[in-house]
């Protein structure tokens, strides 16, 4: 065999392997492509940015009990009496009624360091209507524990899953027909935005028994098929009570729903009874509702809100339902009381601090 033979066979050798050479690093880099892409979609919910409405606090827990625990604030301190808070309330109350600004008044009162509390009129029942809003957001986040592919399932909304609700409270935003919403921001706008739309789409599209089984879970006694059926306050209490302790959702779950709840658009209620850098996550509502006077049927406006106030030393959950004639009124009448009550907290704390 000649030398040139010889040279042009190495030469072939030596293209042939660069070939293979250059076929095997391009085929890594496509598998790493198809590998990297295939991992964003197992990537777990929680790593995941929300929709940019929901916000930051990704990873970060704010809300719950844990988070209490280890702010670097004066917690845990003596001195935090009900009893003061409850006489306070009653006589406000009791002011109220004579004025006539109002004609009825619920309170339900929580210390959720101590568990001390109080009632007036706890046991009275109301129509919730806006505030099942909460237990259709656990059944969701429920659900997407097991299945984190739910809350970024498509929904589309259309004029059938519009519902009717004899309330006074319409939604900030509204959703456009013929649109796909996430469900993760569905349940956003079902409770920052106060949108009922949301909530009837989000109602049927959860499987059936989903709903049930979280009043089932929770021990509440409530049908939420009957339009017309009742809770009180101190037993709609339960979801925040659950939500603040994370005992029935997962941390980031529980956080996740007291986050939402915090960036409600109403700020006429409890919310402007307290400081503006105190956080309060909380749902409202407002209802007529028909009554029998002098053998008369008449019609009366019916005010709630329950949710958790973080005072930085004492978080505490507080509900209040009023009745009267005048919605401004009502509404002024909660945003009242919710202001003596914290004011009475707050007293305490800075009175507990100094004697240290």
């Amino acid at each position: 065999m000649t030398t040139g033979m010889m040279k042009k066979k190495e030469i072939k050798k030596v293209l042939i392997a660069r070939t293979l050479l250059l076929s095997l690093i391009a085929g890594a880099f496509a598998l790493g492509i198809f590998i990297g892409a295939g991992m964003g979609l197992f990537t777990p919910l929680s790593t995941v940015k929300s929709e940019s409405m929901s916000g930051g606090g990704e990873g970060t827990f704010k809300f719950i009990r844990d988070s209490m625990d280890t702010k670097d604030t004066q917690v845990r301190l003596p001195g935090k009496d009900v009893k003061p808070v409850e006489d306070n309330v009653k006589a406000r109350i009791d002011e109220m009624l004579k004025q006539g600004g109002i004609a009825d008044a619920s309170v339900y009162f929580l210390d959720l360091d101590t568990g001390n509390g109080f009632g007036i009129k706890e046991h009275e029942k109301f129509i919730p209507v806006s505030l099942l809003k909460i237990p259709l957001m656990i059944a969701y986040f429920k659900w997407a524990e097991t299945n984190p592919l739910v809350l970024r399932k498509m929904l589309t909304y259309t004029t059938a899953h519009e519902a009717d609700e004899e309330g006074l409270v319409r939604p900030a935003k509204q959703l456009e027909p013929g649109q796909a919403y996430t469900v993760n921001d569905l349940i956003y706008r079902m409770i920052a935005y106060d949108d009922l739309a949301a909530y009837a789409l989000l109602y049927a599209k959860l499987p059936a028994g989903r709903l049930e089984k979280i009043f089932q879970d929770l021990n509440v006694a409530y049908d939420p098929h009957r339009q017309e059926n009742s809770l009180s306050l101190n037993v709609f209490a339960a979801f925040y009570r659950v939500l603040f302790n994370a005992s029935y959702l997962s941390e980031e779950m529980s956080e996740k729903a007291l986050r939402y709840l915090s960036r409600s658009l109403f700020r006429d209620g409890m919310s402007s009874g307290i400081p503006p850098n105190i956080d309060i996550a909380s749902r409202h509502g407002e209802r007529m509702i028909p009554i029998m006077e002098d053998g008369e049927e008449k019609e009366l406006i019916q005010v709630y809100e329950c949710g958790i106030i973080y005072h930085p030393n004492r978080p505490f959950l507080f509900g209040i339902m009023v009745r009267g004639a005048d919605s401004g009124k009502l509404v002024t009448a909660i945003r009242d009381i919710t202001h003596l009550v914290y004011e009475e907290v707050d007293q305490q704390s800075h009175r507990a601090a100094n004697t240290h």
